[in-house]
C-alpha cells in the first residue's frame, strides 16, 4: 500500500449542461475547466458520495440459499454544504428563478428568488475536482463526473449565531441513457503520472 493513496482534499464543485467537453487528463489540478462550466463556491462540510444498490436474488425450493443475485435498483447521492448563501446558489438548490435589481433612485439593489410548486426539475452535467501528492512527488487532480443529476437543497437552511448560514446542496444523478450500461451514472479519473512527453 502507498501512503500516497491515501486521499486528504478539499473538492471542487462545477456544473454544465449535459454533454459539456469534460477538462482532458492533461488539465493540471486547479487548472481551468473547458467553457461551459460554472464552478460553484467554498463548501463548509465534506462532500459526501451514497451509492446505494437493492439486490434482486433468485430463490427455488431446492436451495436454502439465494440460486442467482442481481441488481434491480440502484441510486448516487451527493451532498454537500455551500459555504456563501447567495440567490443564485439557492436558486440551483431549490428549483427557483433568481433575478437582480441594481440600486436606483427610491431603489436599494437586491436579489430575488422566487420558487415552489414546480413539477420538473433542469438535469444538469456535474463534475468535482480534488488533488493529491504521488509518491514521487507530483500534484495530480482527481475528478468525478455525474453526466446527468439534478439538485436539491439537501437539508435545512439553518441560521444562528455560532455557525455561518450555508446553501445545502443535494445532487441524485439520473442515467445517461446514451451510455453503456455499466457506465450510466458516474465517471472517477484519478491522474497518477504526468504524460512522457
Amino acid at each position: 500500500m502507498a501512503v500516497a493513496d491515501m486521499i486528504i482534499t478539499p473538492c471542487k464543485i462545477f456544473y454544465s449542461v449535459p454533454g459539456t467537453s469534460a477538462p482532458a487528463d492533461t488539465v493540471a489540478a486547479g487548472g481551468a475547466w473547458p467553457t461551459g462550466w460554472t464552478a460553484l463556491g467554498y463548501t463548509s462540510v465534506p462532500l459526501s458520495v451514497e451509492i446505494k444498490r437493492e439486490a434482486a436474488e433468485a430463490d427455488i425450493q431446492e436451495s436454502l440459499t439465494p440460486i442467482q443475485r442481481g441488481f434491480k435498483k440502484e441510486s448516487l447521492i451527493i451532498e454537500t454544504t455551500l459555504a456563501e448563501f447567495t440567490g443564485s446558489q439557492l436558486a440551483l438548490a431549490l428549483s427557483g428563478t433568481m433575478s437582480q435589481t441594481p440600486a436606483g433612485a427610491g431603489q436599494p439593489a437586491k436579489d430575488e428568488l422566487l420558487f415552489g410548486d414546480v413539477t420538473s426539475v433542469t438535469e444538469r452535467q456535474w463534475g468535482f475536482e480534488g488533488a493529491y501528492v504521488s509518491a514521487a512527488g507530483n500534484t495530480h487532480p482527481i475528478r468525478f463526473y455525474i453526466w446527468k443529476g439534478v439538485a436539491e437543497s439537501g437539508c435545512k437552511l439553518e441560521f444562528g449565531k455560532s455557525d455561518p448560514s450555508g446553501t445545502p446542496l443535494r445532487i441524485t444523478a439520473n442515467p445517461d441513457l446514451s451510455k453503456a450500461a455499466g457506465q450510466r451514472l458516474s465517471k472517477i479519473v484519478k491522474i497518477t503520472a504526468p504524460a512522457t512527453s
